[in-house]
């Protein structure tokens, strides 16, 4: 479900008007990147190609690699009729040898080829593709329009919403994932459980949660992103400079799983320096 801003859909009439060569767009995780690319597609264009990251391993993260973007090379260089549109979903997943390949087509433009990319991490992508885009960052929707989206999909109890809101606010796209069945609830709610202990409680229970993801990449990374929001929220109401060697510690812990680091090191790393 497509919900926007009023700085967001004056982004969508401005690329409606004049589509560039190249569009970064780029937000939180649960912002709808995908959802407003494909929006903008269907709005000005034809959809040409969709690359979007596989994992090589059954235990590794999805990624981007060189042999999918060369695979563009063929059709990004056809003159077609009318505007085409690739679109990399979470390009900052490319290696650097992808990323490499795609800045080789964004310095030989085709007028009637147009470029695509979404992030939630513009400083992962080369300095180089960012000179090279024009770039929108999408602004989180207001509570309202979370509460409101909420109500539309079917969520009445209170709890669940204020959970929800908590969890998600701003998030359309995650907020929709959340309620989309029972199950991404549940998960919902142990995650935050698990995140409130982790923020909250003592070494030896910090230590029973790292170890329970010793072994799960992708639940040890999804975690230390709802404890990152926790921690955003409440930088007010507890030690200011301790927060913010948490927060700045676990986003290094996480970059270091996603590029397979150990996950208990990481994690002990992060909670005690």
């Amino acid at each position: 479900m497509l919900v926007l801003n009023e700085s967001t859909k004056a982004f969508v009439l401005q690329f409606k008007a004049a589509a560039p060569q190249a569009q970064l767009i780029s937000g939180p995780k649960g912002s709808g990147l995908h959802t407003l690319a494909a929006s903008l597609v269907s709005q000005s264009g034809t959809l040409l190609n969709t690359v979007t990251p596989v994992r090589k391993t059954p235990t590794s993260l999805p990624s981007i690699g060189v042999e999918q973007i060369r695979s563009l090379y063929e059709q990004a260089r056809t003159r077609l009729n009318g505007p085409h549109f690739i679109v990399i979903d979470d390009a900052d997943t490319m290696n650097h040898s992808a990323q490499n390949a795609l800045l080789k087509l964004l310095e030989e433009p085709n007028e009637t080829i147009h470029f695509i990319l979404t992030t939630h991490s513009v400083e992962k992508l080369l300095p180089t593709i960012r000179s090279r885009v024009r770039h929108f960052a999408v602004p989180p929707i207001s509570q309202q329009a979370s509460s409101e989206l909420l109500k539309s999909l079917g969520v009445q109890d209170e709890l669940v919403v204020r959970r929800l809101l908590f969890i998600a606010s701003g998030l359309p796209a995650e907020l929709c994932r959340m309620t989309d069945s029972p199950a991404n609830f549940k998960a919902l709610g142990e995650r935050a459980a698990a995140a409130k202990v982790f923020v909250e409680g003592n070494a030896y229970q910090r230590m029973v949660i790292i170890s329970s993801l010793k072994d799960d990449r992708s639940g040890a990374i999804e975690l230390i992103e709802v404890i990152l929001l926790m921690l955003r929220k409440s930088i007010g109401s507890m030690n200011h400079s301790h927060t913010i060697r948490l927060i700045d510690n676990l986003m290094s812990c996480s970059e270091s799983i996603r590029a397979n680091g150990n996950i208990r090191l990481q994690f002990l790393r992060a909670i005690t320096r």
